[in-house]
C-alpha cells in the first residue's frame, strides 16, 4: 500500500483513496482504488516452504467517468508495471479491463476499470 500511497503520479488522480477489499463508507471523492487478493500460490522445495508467494491481486479503479477512471488505472500501472523493490520480487500487469460498476438498482452510475497484477513476492 505504502508504494501505491508514496506515487504522486497516482495519489495526484485518488488522493489516499486506495482500500483492501471495500471502499469504506467514511471515504468522500473519487477516483478511487479497490485491491483485492484473488489467489496465490506458494512455493515449495524439499526442505518446505520456500517462503516465495506468486499472487494475483485485482486493482478495480472507480471514477465517475470513464476518461478519470481510465487515468487513474494508467498511473497505477506506470507505479507497478515490473516494480522490484522490497518484499517485491516483480509485480507485472496481467490484464485490463473496462466493467460496469453499477448494481442493478443502484443510483449512481460509476465508471470501473480492472487491473490484474501478477505479484511475486516473499511470504
Amino acid at each position: 500500500m505504502s508504494l501505491l500511497l508514496g506515487a504522486a503520479g497516482l495519489t495526484a488522480h485518488v488522493g489516499t483513496r486506495v482500500n483492501w477489499t471495500v471502499k469504506p463508507q467514511s471515504i468522500e471523492g473519487r477516483p478511487y482504488i479497490v485491491l483485492q487478493r484473488i489467489d496465490g500460490a506458494r512455493d515449495y522445495h524439499m526442505r518446505g516452504a520456500s517462503g516465495y508467494v506468486t499472487s494475483r491481486v485485482q486493482a478495480d479503479v472507480y471514477a465517475e467517468t470513464y476518461t478519470a477512471s481510465k487515468k487513474a488505472a494508467r498511473a497505477l500501472i506506470a507505479v507497478v508495471s515490473g516494480y522490484r523493490g522490497g518484499i517485491f520480487q516483480g509485480i507485472f500487469i496481467d490484464s485490463e479491463r473496462d466493467l460496469p460498476a453499477a448494481d442493478a438498482g443502484e443510483v449512481t452510475q460509476l465508471f470501473r476499470t480492472s487491473v490484474d497484477l501478477i505479484i511475486h513476492h516473499t511470504n
